[in-house]
């Protein structure tokens, strides 16, 4: 830039020094550096003179402040506030103010204006008022740099001088809105046009042209379409003329270029005077300074938005530096220069002025220190760092070269310097990108610039020398003034007259070469001829090296691929770029040194060097290139595509050609020497194809290329026969090289290569005579003849000897054979290839038997069948293959765990050959067995959970693949599909499930569209012949207590055969219908649609319910494994299904159209009948034609769902129906009868059926009774009512009258059968409420039938099971109806005893190993429901004993009520062993817990509810729950005994704690264990237990476990003393202090409060103390007015820690003594678990005896009565008797050393 008005004191050198310093390398003259540092050596010894002193510049005035036009124009006042508030925050510092208020004003002024244009409003002629603020110079120039100006200002400054993006736009949109609307752009351009000044023209012209190249895209644009459609030039100006236009005429258009020049070289000039900075307020002077030099200066203060321009803060920090500002103004200006060269036409002189300005055209260079600018080359480049300027500096070089090409003579002795100094050393692409363009014209346009550029270079280095020497003479105080170049030449071009120096641009264009184009050699290179042709031989002549000047120039090169410049993600790109460029620089200076005019003959003489002639220099550099050439691209450090290398190649070679045949002979000999010896066969083989075929037959160029190649091949045959003849011989591998040069020619040529008779011969016999030698180590070699050579015979040959060799060598076929198989997949091989005969058909099928290898082998060979198998061994493989895969589906299918990878290779084999089928697989037939194994194995597998295997992929791609046959052979195969599913539907003995071919079905499987109903399943006639074969009658008699309809005696049963099941325990007929029921719940739609499909599922849920009742039965359906969740969830979905589809009809005459369709002898034609209807009929149907128990059960389910809500006539018509059935069919009769009996609807009819049927029984005699008094009894029992039913079943008279048939019978001396006695039982607990008034002999009767039934049965025999619970029915009724008929229940007391002992003694009774089923269960609740209120006479001390093991039933509800039977005989057997211990007796009793229960608690179980059974651990809970029952109201003796017991077993710590422990997870720690916080632990109501709940068994467990805390906490605290497992013990420590320690202690304390206990403790002397708050109990004895005082303290984690028991006071008795009753109340306590009140209840004894003279016991301290003192004859002292047996026992276990010291606690029991 300009200097200013002071000149700095630095000297030219100086100034010089630091802007080479500055530019760094790039920059650098690239001269003779050696003679600058001998220049500098020398200037080193000179003496300096004084340094002269600097002298004052004073700083630029600045622009003074305008004054604010909203107050002198005064529309302040007449504006809208809102208006005047947008305006004033424009000229906030705040940038998000600014931005508010152009948003504020785009939107709520200049949009609504746009929008209601059309019509007069206000808003428009407030903007157009406002516009003279807009306009005014205060608003143009007042705001800073980047403040929102006012429309013009904010449109055109704000373009351009704004440095936060969105503000460019927004002005910008504001500008173009308001030239949008008319009103505001007449007063604009009337404003512009008529009275703005030239100054304010200027500005507002200048920044809205530079706005309109911005470099802001859409800034642009705006501003762009606002200039066309406003401003015009003179130039294009009509008589069409729009109006409300700016006319740019020569005035504007001088204007305008000012402001461009001012821009482009002063931009911050420009920026200053558009933007004067606010006048800052002096700050105020300080109120007090110190004096001094060291005072501190004042510190200044934080300003705000109305600061000067200094003291900015965080708002601007996001505001673009002053370099980018300055290069986005000048990036504006340059294309606002470029517009007005474009628009005129002749060059104006203002614009010729400011194009030779080398200030403009630094610009273009990319360094800080232009080396064109003479005299200030201290200045910055405009270009530094700035690419988006060098692009737009290029740009406008275009316009100046392409719009003023007259012009362009006036300016071109500084475009030439400019442009060729600072194009080379450009180093960004996306400057080049737009480099080269005008880069290329202007050198065409102007040739002689390489001239002018070195004379400017030379004129420069003379200058640079005469300055140098001249400061060396001159005193530093010599303020000499830079030198100015005038170039005002007086001819055209003309050069000044210098002394010759090398051309700088020339130097920088060779290190432009050496670094490949600076970056872009594929855009550069392409340019790289056109530039060398535009340098004049004298520029190539002056060069610094030392070699010739050609030379040098290929040097440089070759240095951009030495110095790997080329080494790019493109590389194969710039690599050919480079070689392009290369050759054709090549040819262009070969040509110019070979065919020089006689012009320039003598500089041409100057590029030579001195020994050499022009045609032996031009030789010599051909042969040397092309050398280079080929040596870089067989080295790799060219990476060109081969082709692509060659055809570069052959172009140089016939340029060269047509330059002179010698020069080609030189390029050729170049290449020709490298060929035969090269490492390269494939760049050889490819140059001489390309070469081969460019040139013409018969030319001499071809004639050469053809002798080299014939000398090559003849060379390389003889290579070939000496490498293999050496491999026979000597067994030495020959090298790669002739076979490799070989083959690539063979790939290469093609059928060309066999031109050569001589050649072919020889070929042939090496290659046919050593195939297979030749196949082990050089395959592709012959693949290469195979494919290439041009005759069938002799490939044929050759192929059939190297089918020979392989079946010869099977150890080495998997290598040799290789590359074939390949070449034969990918159909490289002729397709006459055959083999001969079967070759390789045996080896391939002994490779089937063989490894995965061997497998991949086969199916390559199989796949390329065509060429190495005969048909016959082809087939014979593939059936191999097929049958190995059918079996091992077979084996899978069948239950076997056969691997599935066993699968994969069969699967591969298959999938080769029909992927790729050769020609000898014509049909698909041979495939017929393989598809149904093939669809199972693909479809219906990965259903069965055998994991997710790829082979599954592998084998539904096979199966779409033969889906894709032809249709009718698809359709056979689909068939066969159908049928093999079929018969795994009933198939028990697979894999599959039924429900698994439905899921696999629902998938629709590509191929088969199956009705799986129809197709897949049994047909309805099938299904009904599977149930018909099934035995038909019930699995066990004793389901009979279950259902009393069922005949009493079947046979034949037994002997049934078990059925044949699958894995999950179904037969046939169970698979198939279960799988019918999975279905049909999933598509009900489709049940309906098949309601006979509804009788097999009641059957099917029929045998379920029987097996799950009697699992020690034989289920004709089911295995004993289904006897868990299976079962019950069959029974659950049979009972939805069958209640959804009897329910279905909405029509309620549907079953009286039924049972009109039975009556009438089964005419379903006589009534229109729906489906439900044709079901019931069919049912019905079922149920008459056989009379089985098993229809008729299955007719009882239906009717009991079809019949509930009946009329009393319906009613009567189904009794009636029943009636006609009842001779043929008796079982269906009772069936039906007994339905409607359940609805207790009481008919007429059903009452005279019922009078009928006990009038019957008189007529029948003894001899009949059996037969038919049996069954007019079962008819009676199907006819009663139920028990709850309001239904009287019979008049006491008939009911009388029946007691008294029976009564007969049994009397008579006929025998009377057993099932007849069961069904009589059964009728007398119907007939006992009818005639409890009415006494008689039948009452005697009926209990010797009692008892007889009781003397004779047994719980253990099934057979007895049904009249037992008849009886058992019968006692519980006439016991229910004794507690309120006081007559009755003296009849009944008679006989009671005997009854309930037989009771008694049959509940007690162990099952042993009697099976467990519902029956027995029954009976055992009725027995115990019976016994739990049995008199307390007949409950004793043994009851516990014997019926104990009742709490182990199966059963839960036998569980929980022998729970509470045992409860009372737990009480009873404790008051008998606290009498018998509490008696002294010569037999004392032992002290021990029944055997019976320690064996329960004993037993092994694992308390993890997921794998052990819950009855299993509710039982083993009942049983602790008991034996802690057996602590209550047990004396301290007994206590002691049971405590005793339990510690020498060790039952507690072996089964106790690891059963709290592990059903509260306490081993998993305190986090995972059982909460307890909403649950109470000290009550648990077992009557209330619920099974099946995820809570029941912890909390029971809980329960159990503060039980133990209170009854035998020593136990539990000496498991926890010797727990080794620290986080166990710190877990049950933490929980029990939780959940248990707290409401043991209320508890504890509680009893110690009750007065029954006190009552035994406190009298006048004693008194009990208890604070709860402290859990502290306190006793005190008050002895003569003085108090003995001891306190208890219980612990927060009691039991675990012992109570701490305290003496408070002692008065009277010495310390020893009161210790041992200390000790006394603490072992009472502790060890043998006694409570609190034990523990001073022998506190107040010890101290009442001692004060009353009794003499203590010797071990224990307690005192006694005398008469129960002993005299012990070692000690020969006084003791308690038990205290002396205890002391001997311990004294002599202790000799035997069998006792630890200490072990024994020696305390007296009493």
């Amino acid at each position: 830039m300009p200097k200013a008005h002071g000149k700095s004191s630095a000297t030219s050198a100086t100034r010089k020094k630091h802007a080479k310093k500055t530019a760094g390398t790039p920059q650098q003259d690239p001269i003779n550096t050696k003679q600058n540092k001998e220049k500098k050596e020398k200037s080193k010894g000179k003496k300096k003179n004084e340094p002269r002193v600097k002298m004052y510049i004073p700083p630029v005035k600045p622009a003074p402040p305008l004054p604010d036009p909203l107050e002198t124009t005064g529309l302040a006042r007449t504006l809208p506030p809102e208006l005047v508030i947008v305006l004033r925050n424009l000229s906030k510092k705040a940038q998000v103010t600014k931005l508010r208020a152009l948003d504020e004003l785009l939107a709520q002024w200049i949009e609504k204006c746009k929008a209601e244009r059309k019509e007069e409003n206000d808003i428009v002629y407030t903007v157009v008022e406002m516009l003279p603020v807009w306009v005014s110079p205060s608003h143009l120039f007042a705001y800073n740099w980047c403040s929102s100006l006012p429309l013009l200002a904010a449109s055109f400054t704000i373009l351009t001088c704004s440095s936060v993006t969105t503000h460019p736009f927004l002005a910008a949109t504001i500008h173009a809105a308001l030239f949008a609307i008319p009103q505001t752009r007449s007063s604009l351009v009337f404003t512009l046009s008529e009275s703005m000044s030239s100054a304010q023209l200027e500005s507002i012209l200048g920044t809205w042209c530079i706005a309109s190249h911005d470099v802001d895209r859409a800034v642009a644009n705006v501003a762009v379409g606002t200039w066309k459609e406003v401003v015009f030039t003179a130039l294009v100006q009509g008589t069409g003329l729009k109006s409300n236009v700016i006319l740019l005429d020569d005035k504007c258009l001088g204007i305008l270029i000012s402001f461009i020049q001012k821009t482009v070289l002063d931009p911050v000039g420009v920026y200053s005077s558009l933007n004067p900075p606010s006048l800052a307020v002096p700050p105020p002077p300080p109120q007090s300074r110190k004096s001094g030099r060291n005072a501190p200066p004042p510190q200044p203060r934080d300003r705000g938005d109305d600061g000067d321009q200094s003291s900015r803060t965080k708002a601007e920090e996001f505001e673009e530096n002053e370099a980018d500002r300055k290069a986005r103004l000048r990036v504006g200006a340059l294309g606002a220069l470029r517009l007005v060269i474009q628009i005129t036409k002749e060059p104006r002189s203002e614009v010729l002025a400011l194009l030779g300005s080398p200030f403009l055209w630094s610009s273009l260079h990319v360094a800080q220190a232009c080396p064109f600018l003479r005299g200030a080359e201290d200045a910055q480049s405009f270009g530094y760092a700035q690419p988006l300027v060098r692009r737009a500096a290029w740009g406008l070089l275009q316009a100046v070269v392409t719009s003023y090409k007259d012009g362009v003579d006036k300016v071109v002795h500084t475009l030439s310097t400019a442009v060729l100094r600072s194009a080379w050393v450009e180093s960004d692409s996306t400057v080049h990108a737009v480099m080269w363009q005008p880069l290329l014209i202007f050198l065409k346009e102007c040739p002689d610039s390489w001239e002018i550029d070195r004379a400017f270079s030379s004129r420069k280095f003379h200058d640079e020398e005469r300055e140098e020497e001249e400061e060396e003479e001159e005193d530093d105080d010599d303020d000499t003034g830079d030198d100015e170049i005038e170039d005002k030449p007086k001819e055209k071009h003309a050069v000044p007259e210098l002394t010759e120096q090398p051309s700088y641009a020339y130097q920088e264009f060779l290190q432009f070469l050496q670094l490949g184009c600076s970056g872009s050699p594929v855009q550069g290179y392409p340019a790289v001829m056109v530039i060398l042709s535009t340098i004049p031989s004298s520029i190539f002549a002056f060069s610094q090296s030392q070699d010739p000047p050609l030379t040098e120039l290929f040097t440089s090169f070759w240095a951009a691929v030495d110095g790997r410049a080329l080494s790019s993600l493109q590389r194969s790109a710039t690599s050919a770029a480079f070689l392009g460029s290369l050759l054709e620089c090549l040819s262009l200076l070969v040509r110019r040194l070979y065919r020089p005019s006689d012009v320039v003959k003598e500089k041409v003489n100057s590029l030579l060097n001195s020994t050499l002639t022009p045609d032996a220099e031009a030789k010599r550099l051909v042969y040397e290139q092309f050398s280079l050439v080929w040596e870089s691209l067989s080295s790799g450090r060219l990476k060109v595509e081969e082709r692509a290398a060659s055809r570069l190649i052959a172009h140089a070679l016939d340029s060269l050609y047509d330059i002179s045949p010698a020069l080609f002979k030189a390029g050729w000999e170049g290449l020709q020497r490298h060929l035969i010896r090269t490492e390269h066969p494939s760049l050889v083989a490819t140059l001489l194809k390309v070469l081969y075929d460019r040139f013409k037959e018969g030319s001499q160029v071809k004639d050469a290329v053809k002798k080299s190649l014939q000398e090559l091949l003849s060379q390389e045959i003889v290579d070939t026969e000496r490498a293999m003849t050496r491999l026979e011989d000597e067994g030495i591998i020959p090298p790669q090289e002739p076979f490799a040069l070989l083959q690539t020619l063979l790939e290469t040529f093609r059928e060309g290569l066999f031109f050569d008779d001589t050649f072919t011969e020889r070929l042939d016999e090496v290659l046919v005579e050593k195939a297979y030698l030749i196949s082990k180590y050089f395959p592709s070699l012959l693949l290469a003849y195979l494919t290439y050579r041009n005759s069938s015979s002799h490939t044929i040959t050759l192929w059939h000897t190297l089918l020979a060799g392989f079946g010869t060598k099977p150890e080495e076929i998997h290598k040799t054979i290789a590359p074939f198989i390949v070449a034969a997949k990918k159909g490289c091989l002729p397709i006459h290839l055959k083999p001969a005969s079967d070759e390789l058909d045996d080896l391939s099928g002994r490779l089937l038997a063989g490894t995965a290898d061997d497998l991949e082998l086969v199916s390559n060979i199989m796949t390329t069948a065509d060429y190495f198998l005969s048909k016959r061994g082809f087939f014979a493989l593939l059936e191999s293959i097929i049958s190995a895969f059918d079996i091992q589906v077979d084996l899978v299918i069948g239950g076997n765990s056969e691997p599935l990878f066993g699968f994969a290779s069969s699967l591969n084999l298959l999938t080769a050959v029909c992927s790729n089928p050769p020609t000898h697989l014509t049909s698909p037939g041979c495939f017929n067995t393989l598809l149904p194994h093939l669809f199972i194995f693909a479809y219906l597998f990965p259903e069965l959970g055998v994991g997710n295997h790829p082979s599954f992929l592998t084998a539904q791609k096979l199966w779409l693949v033969f889906l894709e046959k032809d249709v009718q052979w698809k359709n056979k195969i689909i068939d066969s599909v159908k049928i093999y599913l079929k018969s795994l539907v009933g198939d028990t003995q697979v894999r599959p499930t039924p429900e698994h071919i439905i899921y696999m079905l629902s998938k629709n499987p590509p191929g088969p569209r199956i009705n799986v109903l129809e197709q897949i399943f049994p047909s309805r006639a099938e299904l009904d012949k599977m149930l018909v074969n099934l035995p038909p009658h019930a699995i066990d008699p004793s389901l009979g207590v279950i259902d009393a309809l069922l005949p009493p005696v079947f046979v034949g049963y037994t002997n049934q055969p078990s059925p044949v099941c699958d894995s999950r325990g179904f037969s046939a007929y169970a698979r198939i219908v279960a799988a019918l029921l999975h279905m049909f719940l999933e598509d009900r739609r489709l049940a309906k649609q098949n309601l006979w499909t509804l009788r097999h599922f009641v059957a099917l849920s029929q045998f379920a319910i029987d097996f799950q009742s009697v699992p020690t039965g034989r289920s004709p359906v089911f295995a004993p494994m289904t006897l868990n969740s299976t079962l019950s969830e069959l029974i659950l979905k049979s009972n939805q299904i069958t209640t959804y589809l009897l329910f279905s009809s909405s029509d309620n005459s549907w079953r009286t159209n039924a049972l009109q369709s039975a009556s009438m002898q089964m005419q379903k034609d006589a009534h229109k009948l729906d489906d439900l209807g044709r079901f019931l009929v069919d049912a019905i149907s079922f149920a008459t034609s056989n009379d089985t128990v098993r229809d008729a059960r299955i007719l009882g389910v239906v009717l009991g769902h079809v019949i509930k809500d009946i009329d009393a006539t319906e009613a009567d018509a189904w009794v009636m129906f029943a009636r006609t059935l009842e001779r043929n069919a008796p079982q269906t009769s009772m069936t039906i009868i007994n339905a409607v009996v359940g609805t207790e609807i009481n008919t007429p009819r059903l009452d005279r059926y019922r009078n009928e049927l006990a009038a019957g029984l008189l007529g029948i005699p003894a001899s009949r009774a059996n037969k038919d008094g049996l069954r007019t009894l079962r008819e009676l029992v199907a006819t009663a009512p139920r028990s709850e039913s309001e239904v009287v079943f019979l008049p006491q008279v008939r009911a009388v009258n029946t007691i008294k048939a029976c009564q007969e019978w049994v009397s008579s001396d006929e025998d009377i059968d057993e099932e007849l006695e069961s069904v009589m039982t059964l009728v007398f607990v119907h007939l006992v409420p009818i005639l409890q008034n009415v006494p008689g002999a039948h009452w005697d009767f009926i209990f010797d039938l009692l008892e007889s039934n009781l003397e004779g049965s047994s719980i253990q025999e099934d057979s007895n099971l049904v009249i037992l619970s008849r009886s058992l029915k019968l006692i519980l009724t006439i016991q229910d109806i004794c507690s309120t008929n006081k007559s009755l229940r003296a009849n009944w007391r008679e006989r009671e005893t005997t009854i309930l002992m037989a009771v008694r003694e049959l509940a007690s009774a162990k099952l042993g190993n009697v099976g467990v089923s519902l029956p027995r269960s029954i009976c055992r609740e009725l027995l115990l429901d019976i016994v739990q209120d049995i008199p307390a006479s007949l409950v004793d001390h043994e009851t516990f004993s014997k019926m104990c093991h009742l709490i182990v039933d199966p059963s839960p509800s036998v569980q929980k009520m022998a729970y509470k039977l045992l409860q009372s005989a737990a009480q009873k057997r404790t008051e008998y062993i606290v009498i018998e211990a509490g008696v002294d007796s010569e037999s004392p009793i032992n002290v021990e817990l029944p055997r019976e229960l320690l064996d329960i608690i004993q037993h092994d179980i694992n308390f993890n509810l997921a794998d052990e059974d819950e009855q299993i651990i509710f039982g083993y809970l009942l049983g602790w729950t008991l034996l802690f029952d057996l602590f209550k109201n047990a004396s301290f003796k007994v206590r002691s005994g049971y405590i005793e017991q339990l510690r020498n077993s060790d039952i507690v710590i072996a089964h106790f704690v690891p059963c709290f422990i592990g059903l509260l997870h306490l081993d998993e720690g305190l986090t995972k264990s059982f909460k307890l916080d909403i649950w109470a632990v000290d009550e648990f109501y077992i009557e209330l237990f619920e099974p099946g709940t995820d809570f029941s068994i912890p909390l029971f467990a809980a329960h159990l476990y503060y039980r133990a805390l209170l009854t035998i906490p020593s136990l539990i605290h000496t498991w926890l003393l010797d727990c080794k497992d620290r986080q166990l013990s710190s877990t049950v420590t933490a929980y029990t202090s939780q959940h248990f320690s707290p409401v043991i202690i209320r508890a504890e304390l509680a009893y110690v409060k009750d007065p029954e206990t006190l009552k035994d403790l406190v009298d006048d002397n004693m008194t009990v103390k208890v604070a709860t708050a402290v859990n502290e109990v306190t006793a005190s004895y008050l002895v003569d007015e003085h108090q003995l005082e001891i306190k208890l303290k219980i612990p927060s984690d009691w039991p675990l820690h012992r109570i701490e028991v305290k003496d408070v006071k002692r008065v009277g008795v010495d310390e020893s003594r009161w210790r041992a009753w200390i000790l006394a109340v603490q072992q009472t306590i502790w060890s043998h678990n006694g409570r609190i009140s034990d523990g001073l209840g022998l506190f107040k004894k010890n101290v009442t005896l001692h004060f009353e003279g009794q003499v203590e016991c010797a071990i224990c301290y307690s005192y006694v009565a005398s008469f129960s003192l002993v005299v012990d004859v070692y000690l020969a002292k006084r003791m308690h008797a038990e205290s002396s047996a205890l002391w001997t026992a311990v004294f002599l276990a202790n000799l035997v050393g069998r006792v630890k010291t200490g072990s024994t606690q020696l305390v007296c029991t009493r």
